[in-house]
């Protein structure tokens, strides 16, 4: 009887991991079942300029590449017209982000115009989802004093980024995903919505950072300040969804 009772445990354990092998992409299925998931650490996927027409297909892009959860920074102009789209990405559980409310350049604004563009933005996140959001993105990742303050009046968290696919200039998806998989754990990569070749690099980036054991992430604040480029910080890291 024990013998059964042990091969019925062997057997379903078996067909438990069967079952994932179909469920989940490849690379994420084999470091799932090596037992090595996310021993690498934490990346956050965020992406810029949304929400947009294409949205909905970043979103299944995410559900499809192992149900990945990301973070989009939105405009407020954006979310005005695409007031679906905003509830959508927080239906689906990812984070949603101030990117200001015309994509301006905030340090070259006046005082009153420059805290408009982010409490705008922030107005119409918590009107369409329910929540303020608590981490804000500077359009161009121009920031300076006053900008990280009226951030922080807000209540939210400046986040710049560490990996920069740079997919906005163009270049074909095989670079995008070049680009993001220069992210070392802990980091952030930077990409845009609306962008057939960033949608088609997705899954790409998704495997490539599971075969290195990374696990797209959420993003958090950092005590300790992170260097997005030489002479600027900023404080955010990537961490488990938990």
């Amino acid at each position: 009887m024990r013998n059964r009772y042990r091969s019925r445990i062997w057997f379903s354990a078996a067909v438990a991991m069967l079952m994932a092998s179909f469920t989940l992409p490849p690379a994420v299925a084999q470091a799932t079942a090596s037992g090595s998931r996310c021993s690498g650490g934490y990346v956050a996927l965020t992406f810029d300029d949304g929400p947009t027409d294409a949205t909905p297909e970043y979103l299944k892009a995410l559900r499809d590449a192992g149900r990945v959860r990301a973070t989009f920074f939105v405009t407020g102009t954006l979310a005005d017209g695409q007031r679906s789209g905003t509830r959508r990405i927080v239906a689906e559980g990812h984070q949603v982000g101030n990117h200001s409310y015309t994509h301006a350049n905030l340090v070259e604004l006046d005082a009153t115009a420059a805290f408009a563009e982010l409490r705008d933005t922030s107005r119409v996140i918590r009107t369409q989802t329910g929540r303020a959001p608590t981490l804000f993105r500077p359009p161009f990742g121009s920031t300076d004093v006053r900008t990280r303050r009226d951030a922080a009046r807000l209540g939210m968290t400046e986040v710049i980024w560490t990996a920069d696919t740079v997919d906005w200039s163009g270049i074909p998806t095989e670079t995008i995903v070049a680009n993001a998989l220069t992210v070392k754990p802990g980091g952030i990569i930077l990409m845009h919505d609306g962008l057939p070749t960033t949608l088609a690099a997705i899954p790409k980036i998704v495997q490539g950072l599971a075969e290195r054991g990374l696990c797209p992430g959420r993003i958090v604040y950092s005590p300790t300040p992170v260097e997005a480029w030489p002479g600027l910080t900023f404080h955010a890291r990537a961490a488990s969804w938990r």
